[in-house]
Parts: structure tokens; sequence; C-alpha cells
């Protein structure tokens, strides 16, 4: 159960740090496909696309890091032995 906390508290950091800094990110690191002469709707519609991805990924990773952590700092009883 501690496992699935960890996990949880992983993906919620993960997610927070994406949805604060995806903007910034998404500006600096990709140009838009599409021309803005005077329609904003395609560049919008395409880096909230891109943003949501990020969240996803960013969620997953974290769940994955926090189950991580745990697992590599979980302490073993001597009664848990496999022997």
């Amino acid at each position: 159960m501690k496992t699935f906390w960890w996990s949880l508290s992983g993906a919620v950091v993960c997610v927070t740090l994406i949805t604060w800094l995806g903007p910034t990110l998404i500006s600096w690191w990709f140009t838009p496909p599409v021309d803005t002469l005077f329609n904003c709707k395609g560049p919008i519609e395409w880096s909230l696309r891109r943003f949501q991805w990020a969240q996803f990924a960013g969620l997953m990773l974290g769940a994955v890091a926090g189950a991580i952590v745990r697992l590599a700092f979980k302490r073993h009883s001597p009664s848990q032995t496999p022997y």
C-alpha cells in the first residue's frame, strides 16, 4: 500500500511541475506548424494537445519514479527474508 502512495505522490509532483513549466517549455522547444496571420485557433489547439501529452507523460513518469523510490528505500525486516 505504501508503494501506491509513493507512486501517487510522485505522479502529483510531476504533473504539478509539468503544469507549471509546460507552457514555457512548449514555447521554447516547439514551433507551431501553422501560420498565424489572423487566425490563432490552429496554433492554440496544437500547443494545447502538446501540453496535454506532456502532462500525461509527467503523470506516468512521476508514478513510476515514486514507485522506484519507494522500492529502492524499502526497509526489509528480518522476518521477510526469502529463506
